[in-house]
């Protein structure tokens, strides 16, 4: 009878790289392994190098990033992620802008260019002072370029000043990241300069060799409920802007209604809390249990404990108004949010139930106003977003025009805008000198260790749990929910990264197949099979017939070490536990550079 042969890939460099998930997971491919391990030693400095190498916001990471880093975290696999961002987090309390060195941390910047370059006798407009913006600025200027920064308002940030609430980022950490940018001095910023009536996009085009719009996503949308126009119902957008940036609401005679399950509704939930709302519900189609919900576990735990009524599934009906004012909103049970092919296709049940409040806020999507390129040549989306011609310069469909961010892109992670400046940043600047644009490259080595000091703790005992970040004393509790590490904390948590730089290597000539590193393994992710019993294509048959002469013999007399990546947590017990040498723990390390 036939046998199902067991498929299997022979590791590649890109394989070796792709091991170490928390990386490849970053849109700009930070080392957060780097800086786990280099923190666990205690080497704080380089561990923050580490951090800021690829990213001139880590501060800001540390802090409200996404942390897709965390969700590709193999970590998971045996219990719960380890807590990445708020290591960098503590890391960057010790070494980054925050510190009052704002010059120190440009050193560490591993895109092309240095931090005192010649000029190149070029100048780029950037629209736009968010992380897009400035991220572009900071590369565009190491690489020699004259940068001017167009800002509407009257403060920097973007969404870091106008969105995100104060209680989630200090205002003086985004103030400090800005300003160590704003070092250079081949960088200019113009606040309160919007361009459309200040000054014209063609005005921008003839003073500068390239323009870069990096403007995001700050205008809020409606969806057409009954008596959505009641003035009492508010873009939750709005609402942040002046919570951030002007003067707080009173909503201290106002239950609020929030629409929407991403970070934003949670933000002006927790705001309108802080506003004196004595009650917030927040309604959104998706459902938590199924994992539909974009907003982030921080905000949806953080709303929680805040007093925030989460009422997920419960999809809008109509905003009910009697006498003139709003009695609450009208809701009925979700059934389905996609259809079977994955697109938003929601689906509601008949019956309805009333959600009771007095003011309802949206917060179910984010546009922005475009009208400064009408007339540009510059073509738009159907979504009314900045179209890109090219992805990999972020090319717009006028040459000398170029976009990121949001605009570009819909709504994603600050880290995303990060990852697009910087790559406009290198678009542009082989556009003006005609190079091809360089991206991030990795040079791998590898390295056989003679002793592997990794024990099994973490495997069979509770000290290793993920904890999150204990809450510091707050001078003004009603704002400021920061937080830090100790060291000895920091330590601990960044000891639980499974170290997937590490893996099990054997010596096919001196293994006498005694099966020790088979039977010692915890996760059972090592298993001794013929060859006959394996598929791995082309590559297996050449190594196979280098081996033994032919791929009959290879199968009738031999055998591989099949090794399953997403069980292993890099313990070592393989090698330890082998008699002749022939499985050892082996290392790959990483040179980046930008080719």
């Amino acid at each position: 009878m036939a046998v199902d042969k067991i498929k299997v890939e022979l590791p590649t460099p890109d394989y070796y790289e792709a091991e170490v998930k928390c990386r490849n997971s970053c849109p700009v491919h930070t080392d957060a392994r780097g800086y786990l391990m280099a923190t666990v030693a205690g080497k704080y400095e380089e561990a923050y190098a580490i951090s800021r190498a690829t990213n001139p916001f880590a501060s800001i990471c540390g802090k409200v990033c996404g942390a897709p880093c965390e969700k590709g975290c193999r970590r998971s696999d045996v219990d719960e992620a380890v807590v990445i961002r708020n290591i960098k987090g503590f890391l960057t309390d010790k070494h980054g802008p925050e510190t009052g060195d704002l010059r120190t941390p440009l050193s560490y910047s591993i895109a092309p260019g240095c931090v005192d370059p010649e000029l190149n006798g070029k100048s780029v407009g950037i629209i736009g002072g968010g992380c897009a913006g400035y991220t572009c600025a900071h590369d565009l200027a190491r690489l020699g370029y004259r940068v001017t920064l167009y800002e509407r308002w009257e403060k920097s940030g973007g969404q870091l000043v106008q969105g995100v609430p104060i209680n989630r980022l200090s205002r003086k950490v985004v103030a400090d990241e800005l300003a160590s940018i704003e070092l250079f001095g081949n960088i200019e910023v113009k606040h309160g300069v919007d361009v459309g009536k200040d000054i014209s996009f063609a005005e921008l085009e003839a003073r500068h060799d390239a323009v870069y719009i990096a403007v995001g996503l700050a205008k809020g949308k409606r969806i057409p409920l009954p008596n959505a126009d009641h003035e009492n119902v508010h873009i939750g957008l709005e609402f942040l802007f002046d919570f951030n940036m002007r003067d707080k609401w009173d909503l201290t005679s106002s239950r609020s209604i929030v629409i929407g399950g991403g970070d934003v509704a949670f933000d002006v939930a927790r705001s309108a809390l802080r506003c004196g709302s004595p009650e917030v519900q927040l309604a959104c189609l998706e459902r938590e249990h199924l994992g539909e919900m974009t907003g982030s576990v921080d905000e949806r735990e953080g709303g929680r404990r805040e007093g925030v009524v989460i009422n997920d599934g419960w999809g809008p009906r109509e905003i009910v108004v009697e006498d003139g004012k709003i009695k609450g909103l009208t809701v009925s049970k979700v059934v389905r949010v996609f259809d079977e092919a994955g697109a938003f296709s929601p689906q509601m049940e008949e019956e309805t139930r009333l959600i009771e409040g007095d003011a309802v806020f949206f917060a179910v999507g984010q546009g922005s106003d475009l009208a400064f390129l009408e007339g540009s040549g510059v073509e738009l989306t159907p979504q009314g977003w900045v179209k890109v011609a090219n992805e990999e310069t972020q090319q717009t469909s006028k040459p000398n025009v170029f976009v990121g961010g949001d605009i570009a892109h819909g709504p994603k992670l600050f880290i995303d805008a990060v990852a697009s400046g910087s790559r406009a940043a290198q678009g542009i600047h082989s556009y003006l000198f005609g190079e091809a644009p360089r991206s991030l490259k990795r040079k791998l080595t590898f390295t056989d260790l003679p002793e592997y000091g990794r024990n099994s703790i973490y495997v069979d005992d509770g000290r290793d749990e993920r904890e999150e970040l204990p809450v510091k004393p707050a001078e003004q509790p009603e704002f400021n929910t920061t937080v830090e590490y100790l060291d000895d904390a920091a330590k601990k948590q960044s000891a639980r990264c499974l170290e997937c730089h590490i893996h099990p290597t054997f010596e096919g000539d001196i293994c006498i197949l005694c099966g020790g590193c088979v039977d010692v393994c915890p996760s059972y992710c090592l298993s001794m099979k013929t060859i006959d019993r394996v598929d791995g294509g082309a590559e297996l048959k050449v190594l196979a017939e280098m081996e033994f002469g032919s791929m009959e013999v290879a199968e009738a007399e031999g055998s591989v070490m099949l090794f399953d990546p997403l069980k292993c947590i890099r313990c070592g017990m393989c090698a330890q536990k082998c008699p002749t040498g022939a499985c050892k723990m082996s290392v790959n390390e990483f040179e980046d550079c930008f080719a």
